[in-house]
């Protein structure tokens, strides 16, 4: 089973995330330069950011296995987050199991 690496992020999708960051939604709201939106009539940007972070699981590792990962992938030659992938994947088998 092949995977699609995600797209990167376009620059209209960065311009509209720093502007997102930048601006406190209740203000806008306040100041009527802003209102809520069902998800169907989200922007075509953030519809494709979103679509892309449901797909990712993001991982906080300790230092000490970060450095770990990074030497096996070093090692071997694999990417880092193909490593993490394999090892949360063995995990899951073993508790699985």
């Amino acid at each position: 089973m092949s995977r699609k690496a995600p797209r990167k992020t376009t620059s209209s999708e960065k311009a509209h995330l720093r502007a997102v960051e930048n601006a406190s939604g209740l203000d806008l709201v306040e100041r009527g330069r802003a209102r809520c939106l069902l998800p169907a009539e989200y922007p075509e940007p953030l519809k494709r950011f979103l679509a892309r972070e449901r797909l990712m699981v993001h991982v906080r590792l300790s230092p000490r296995v970060k450095r770990r990962l990074e030497a096996r992938s070093q090692q071997t030659g694999v990417p880092i987050d193909e490593l993490a992938r394999r090892w949360i994947e063995q995990a899951m088998r073993r508790d699985a199991g």
